[in-house]
């Protein structure tokens, strides 16, 4: 078993990338966590915003990793190469997106609280 470095988080959702690093949506401490299985390290990135709480976690074509915030009512992008954030806010209150899945140039999002599916194209 891998424990979070954080201790507490309420993990509630785990990603892979390409290099085999694992995402990881930390719900009570608000962050998305990185960790490295061939050195068995991590990287804490805080969610902006306050008191964030992640939800769903989906890394995407590009190693893109997306994140669902409850607190901020969005899909959250996040980009390891620059570790900026980038937030797409839902256009209907309580959203609340458990689940993400994608596709090529598409990030889709369950919003458990609208009852709908929403889609982010990302196509470059």
């Amino acid at each position: 078993m891998i424990e979070p470095k954080t201790e507490g988080a309420g993990t509630r959702r785990v990603w892979s990338d390409s290099k085999g690093w694992l995402w990881v949506s930390e719900w009570h401490a608000g962050n998305l966590s990185l960790y490295d299985p061939a050195t068995k390290s991590w990287r804490v990135y805080k969610l902006p915003g306050n008191e964030p709480h992640a939800y769903a976690v989906f890394v995407d074509d590009h190693d893109i990793v997306w994140v669902s915030d409850f607190t901020a009512n969005a899909i959250l992008r996040f980009d390891p190469g620059t570790e900026t954030f980038e937030s797409f806010p839902s256009d209907k209150d309580d959203a609340q997106v458990r689940q993400m899945l994608g596709r090529p140039g598409e990030m889709w999002g369950a919003e458990s609280g609208t009852d709908r599916l929403v889609v982010i194209r990302t196509r470059r």
